[in-house]
């Protein structure tokens, strides 16, 4: 598993108050599906789950949404066409919300939250800001790469948006991702080959925080994590120990 250092049972709730973004990938997409979901739980009782498909779209195995995991008041569906950012909209709309001696840095910020899909915009909008950071799991990114930017900069500020928004996001995706995802805080590469090989899988830190159970280079099995290894078990509460 390479030389890095492991951590079989890290507080997986560093990351909500420590208030980063996380990106989850591999090429099983149940199983990161799964971990997202697990991770989300232990940041937040009750996430909230972005799901992008389409109405074909069938995960089998199940993933948390066909598992029924995800309450639907926290669960928003939305289509590939949908997840299109906005840039028309929001060259407009900014004319609307901003002074002519707005900051640059608050004026690039806008920018960036504007050019949020507008159902994105409006869960944010609504539940972003509250006293404790809700988790956000944006799931199956890789349906809608192709609309987004793909060096650091350019995904920089979608996170930035959503980090300014007050939520704390995890983008979920099967890989092989792209060079955009150095733009996170946390970058773990889940290295199982499918859901019947789970517990010989690790989650490996590409990109971390120093210090931290997620720093650079450290790998952790997924088995030793009971919250890991409740949602890859299919158990309705995947955080209970």
């Amino acid at each position: 598993m390479g030389e890095g250092t492991a951590h079989p049972a890290p507080d997986l709730s560093y990351l909500g108050r420590s208030s980063v973004a996380t990106f989850l990938y591999g090429s099983s997409r149940t199983v990161v599906l799964r971990l997202a979901y697990a991770l989300a739980r232990a940041n937040d009782p009750h996430p909230y789950w972005v799901e992008v498909r389409d109405p074909n779209d069938y995960l089998d195995p199940p993933g948390p949404v066909e598992m029924g995991w995800i309450p639907d008041d926290h669960l928003f569906v939305v289509s590939r066409s949908e997840a299109k950012p906005q840039d028309a909209v929001s060259n407009l709309a900014l004319w609307t919300v901003v002074r002519s001696d707005e900051p640059r840095s608050v004026l690039g910020g806008l920018t960036d939250f504007l050019r949020l899909p507008s159902s994105i915009q409006e869960v944010l909008g609504r539940y972003g800001g509250e006293p404790v950071r809700p988790v956000f799991v944006v799931s199956n990114t890789d349906r809608v790469r192709e609309y987004y930017p793909r060096n650091v900069s350019g995904v920089r500020g979608v996170i930035d948006a959503m980090l300014h928004g007050g939520v704390t996001p995890i983008f979920a995706t099967q890989g092989p991702p792209g060079p955009g995802r150095f733009a996170f805080d946390v970058v773990c590469d889940v290295r199982a080959k499918d859901l019947s090989h789970w517990q010989e899988g690790h989650l490996v830190c590409e990109r971390g925080v120093e210090n931290s159970p997620f720093h650079e280079g450290a790998e952790i099995s997924l088995a030793a994590v009971p919250a890991f290894a409740g949602a890859l078990k299919g158990e309705p509460d995947p955080t209970a120990t």
